[in-house]
């Protein structure tokens, strides 16, 4: 490309974003506002209710509050810990943890209007399969590889949790941590959107193809790694992914991608790295790859099937 061809394209670059950023906004916004709001719920005696369970039914509970869970890990690991030091069994709470940072209903809310509800179906049931296998495979694991020994149990923790006083909706704090919710993860939206114009304009459609073309299950590996360093931000990426998507990119590609990315980022597994050992993370991180790599190529094999049918 020359440097004439380059400056021609570069108005043509901030209107693809500009037009971007305001098709996702409402959704972007939307989500941030339901996901404050399910914060006024008490989310550690929810899950201390619905784990208490048999060892299956604990996992599977566990995995569905992660989904539906508007935390972050930051947010969540103070309550697994609370959770894990009241005697709650481990593999419970690695579901949970696994769910809530993959998927929640802001990401949903994003995903469904951004792409499409095709994507955003497919990434709840490839969270909740992968959570919920995750989870089962902890109970064969010993606790001494998974739980740093730092962490010991409480005497009375059961009676800490059941008798917490309730949350209140206080309307100001709500719109206070709106805006410091959009503050916080506006900036990554606005980073996708120019990827994703980026993409649009500089990258050469046959370049795309070449590493993403839907169908090829080399690609599908070259999406989760690309994932590993990209995905910044749940939300902020989904633009460009939906750019990615119209140039070329498969689903089960996209899938892989957002499956690698949210948990594998530094600053959540050093939160993490706070109650789970690191031979256990490193374990973790292995085990969600070659996971999302299976998924997608799942979903590509899936989608191939279903169009021969149709023809």
């Amino acid at each position: 490309m020359t440097f004439e061809r380059f400056l021609a394209l570069v108005p043509i670059f901030f209107r693809e974003g500009l037009d971007t950023l305001f098709a996702f906004l409402p959704y972007f916004l939307a989500g941030i506002m339901l996901g404050e709001l399910l914060k006024f719920a008490s989310w550690t005696k929810t899950i201390y209710k619905w784990v208490s369970r048999s060892p299956v039914k604990s996992v599977v509970m566990a995995s569905c509050i992660g989904i539906i869970s508007p935390l972050c890990t930051y947010g969540t690991i103070p309550i697994v810990i609370e959770l894990y030091k009241s005697k709650v069994h481990v593999a419970p709470i690695v579901a949970f943890l696994a769910s809530s940072a993959l998927m929640n209903p802001q990401l949903f809310v994003m995903t469904f209007f951004g792409i499409g509800p095709d994507m955003a179906i497919a990434r709840i049931i490839a969270v909740f399969v992968f959570s919920v296998a995750t989870g089962l495979l902890v109970y064969a694991v010993p606790k001494r590889f998974i739980v740093r020994k730092s962490i010991t149990h409480y005497d009375d923790g059961e009676d800490k949790i059941l008798n917490r006083e309730k949350k209140s909706l206080v309307v100001k704090q709500y719109f206070l941590n709106c805006l410091k919710t959009l503050k916080g993860v506006g900036a990554f939206l606005v980073i996708g959107v120019l990827m994703g114009a980026a993409v649009v304009v500089f990258i050469p459609d046959d370049l795309l193809i070449y590493l993403f073309r839907a169908g090829r299950m080399r690609s599908v590996f070259v999406g989760a790694l690309v994932g590993l360093p990209m995905n910044t931000c749940g939300g902020g990426v989904i633009a460009f992914v939906n750019a990615m998507i119209a140039n070329g990119m498969g689903i089960g590609t996209a899938l892989a991608f957002f499956l690698v990315g949210p948990a594998t980022r530094p600053a959540p597994l050093m939160a993490m790295a706070t109650l789970f050992t690191p031979l256990f993370l490193i374990g973790y991180c292995l085990l969600l790859f070659f996971s999302a790599v299976l998924m997608g190529m799942g979903l590509e094999m899936l989608l191939e099937v279903l169009g021969n049918i149709a023809n």
